[in-house]
């Protein structure tokens, strides 16, 4: 029985000391810090996943920088279900700057 009793002693405290590493780990070598840069398409607004134009059916998105409406078609690709996308086709612009105005 002493030989179980010194086997299993062991196994906790090995188990106490891993999880102990695994805790004091950020504070022996702290991570460094990380920046994101903004996202290539961050100012892309989907105003619609399912917009029909001209009898296509496709994205409508919008351009936040300049108010700049787009369709893109959506085109399928034979019977096995690929969903492929058209040449963007300009819409209409927003004038935004209207907004700041008084009615």
């Amino acid at each position: 029985m002493p030989k179980v009793d010194f086997t299993l002693r062991i196994t906790l405290a090995l188990i106490a000391i891993f999880l102990g590493m695994i805790a004091l780990r950020p504070f022996v070598s702290p991570t460094t810090n990380v920046m994101a840069d903004a996202a290539r398409f961050d100012h892309v607004f989907i105003a619609s996943a399912g917009f029909l134009y001209k009898g296509d059916q496709g994205l409508l998105v919008m351009d936040r920088r300049n108010g700049n409406v787009w369709f893109i078609p959506k085109q399928t690709n034979g019977g096995g279900g690929a969903v492929s996308f058209g040449d963007p086709v300009f819409l209409v612009r927003v004038p935004f700057e209207k907004l700041d105005q008084a009615p």
